[in-house]
């Protein structure tokens, strides 16, 4: 899949397939405007083999692996996350004032487009 951007809500959302040595799968990267530069905010990497995700994965690169028993489709958890706690995520990554300005409905009626280029359905 090509990269296909969404400027929605405050954030610009990036989707596209990533491989990572033997592994990969649909990845959606989140950026938003800090410190008058554009930063990858949040990674979800919807890996076959290790899904997880990253918070501010261009400098402090916290990385959190998904339980693949707890979270069988690391793609709708991801939606899910995106759809429901992307203002909470968003902080957590250290980014209080990108996270004061995102629309979350915005990015939520995005979503269903996003999650379909993900499953490879469109």
């Amino acid at each position: 899949m090509n990269e296909k951007v969404f400027e929605v809500g405050g954030v610009e959302l990036r989707v596209d397939d990533r491989n990572f040595g033997s592994d990969g799968g649909p990845s959606v990267r989140v950026y938003g405007a800090a410190d008058g530069k554009d930063i990858q905010l949040l990674r979800f990497d919807c890996f076959r083999k290790d899904p997880h995700y990253h918070y501010d994965p261009s400098r402090k690169n916290d990385q959190r692996h998904l339980d693949k028993a707890s979270v069988p489709d690391s793609i709708a958890w991801t939606i899910e996350q995106l759809g429901q706690n992307l203002v909470e995520m968003i902080q957590t990554a250290g980014y209080g004032s990108v996270a004061e300005s995102v629309d979350q409905a915005a990015v939520a009626q995005v979503l269903p487009e996003v999650e379909s280029l993900m499953r490879g359905e469109s």
